[in-house]
């Protein structure tokens, strides 16, 4: 049985029906993009996770009502209409810790056990995690008017990961007296791999079947298998959950350990944070995605008048650049011509020349392989160079699909040479 994957939610919905020609979002989307856009699961097949992972302090974000009775998440009483989930996909529902990490407590009322449990249930989540709270060696505090560092004692961490622990013990026994549908996940947090143990087997005398290991997104590999190490022989009969972890090296040791189930939005997100690593193949390989601002881009028009082009140069050298592209991946013109019209573009964001020469050389490696032609996923069939091309949110988004659907085969053992 493979370990299922939990997609974080950010609201990564996409116009389906984006022109990618004209650059233009469709009506549909214009008209209610909440109701006619699409997710991940909706553009490739089959689905490239098990589930979603939604963290109630997004749900602030979201909320277009903060009745704590009647929760409601843009209009939507049920998680999986919102997410337009359907079949065998699964929500798991946690209180996105990180947003109060610099808190001394979870904050209430939001973040109280029955809140939190009530609303699980409230909007059909298939797994709740208790409300925990992060064990990190240091946090911010506002202290007149300025951002100051705090460094957390031994004493302060302890606190925290008992705070974790009591909060487990209600909110189980508060589901086991409301009876309520949702598999309840308790938080452990630890220290070290004998302080995680402690709090797992806390966690299992308070009667949980699933259990999530927190605090771990900082931590070398070593150190997550060394606490897997360390619980093993107390959850053999136990569900664990790894958060915000994609290690897809370490997947068949954690599979040997027992663990059931993990999120990560990494392999997502690198596709339009990273500077060189956005493109994700089936063989382990990543490649820089072309960039290819649009004209308008702020940055570009300030760099443009210092360089004496006008906003019509700026376009005109936009157009030639998605061009050649375009000309490009239809064998219609030669590889140095494409990249000289992609240089002469880029070298308006005032790029130090030793940058240039660097970012020549990557994409001059991208465009020779054309990695987008060997993928047999929907958005690169679809999209061709286009998914590619680091320009706006509709194509960004979507080769970070590819990457999710990428991984999702690559650490199920689906990774082959190239």
């Amino acid at each position: 049985m493979n370990i299922k994957y939990f997609l974080p939610d950010w609201e990564d919905r996409l116009d389906p029906k984006f022109n990618f020609k004209t650059d233009c979002f469709s009506p549909e989307h214009k008209k209610n993009p909440t109701a006619n856009d699409v997710h991940a699961h909706d553009l490739l097949t089959p689905p490239p996770y098990d589930g979603v992972l939604f963290s109630l302090a997004n749900f602030i974000k979201k909320s277009s009502s903060l009745d704590l009775k009647n929760p409601k998440i843009r209009g939507y009483t049920d998680i999986k209409k919102y997410l337009k989930l359907n079949g065998t996909l699964q929500v798991m529902g946690d209180c996105g810790a990180f947003s109060y990490i610099n808190e001394d407590i979870p904050p209430e009322p939001f973040f109280s056990i029955e809140n939190v449990a009530n609303f699980y249930n409230k909007l059909n989540f298939d797994y709740g995690v208790s409300v925990d709270h992060i064990v990190t060696d240091a946090i911010q505090k506002i202290v007149n008017g300025e951002k100051v560092k705090i460094i957390l004692s031994k004493k302060d961490k302890e606190k925290r990961i008992k705070i974790t622990l009591n909060n487990a013990k209600k909110f189980l026994k508060y589901h086991r007296k409301q009876k309520f549908d949702f598999k309840p996940i308790g938080v452990a947090q630890g220290l070290n791999p004998k302080s995680y143990k402690k709090s797992v087997e806390k966690l299992i005398d308070y009667g949980y079947e699933y259990i999530a290991l927190g605090g771990l997104v900082q931590k070398e590999t070593s150190e997550i298998l060394a606490i897997l190490d360390e619980i093993q022989s107390k959850t053999k009969n136990v569900d664990i959950h790894l958060f915000g972890i994609s290690r897809p090296e370490a997947m068949r040791e954690f599979k040997e350990f027992g663990v059931t189930s993990f999120d990560s939005a990494s392999y997502f997100r690198k596709a339009f944070l990273e500077s060189n690593k956005n493109y994700f193949t089936k063989s382990g390989k990543w490649y820089s995605a072309i960039r290819v601002p649009y004209s308008d881009n702020k940055i570009l028009n300030e760099n443009a008048k210092k360089c004496g082009y006008s906003q019509n140069d700026l376009e005109k050298m936009e157009k030639i650049a998605m061009k050649s592209l375009i000309k490009y991946d239809q064998g219609k013109l030669p590889l140095e011509e494409t990249l000289n019209s992609l240089i002469n573009y880029d070298k308006i964001l005032l790029r130090r020349q030793e940058k240039i020469e660097t970012i020549q050389e990557r994409y001059r490696a991208t465009l020779e392989d054309k990695p987008w032609k060997k993928c047999d996923c929907d958005i690169c069939g679809q999209l061709g160079i286009h998914v590619i091309i680091f320009r706006g949110t509709n194509r960004n988004k979507r080769r970070g699909f590819h990457n999710v659907w990428t991984f999702n085969r690559y650490f199920n053992g689906f990774h082959e040479k190239e």
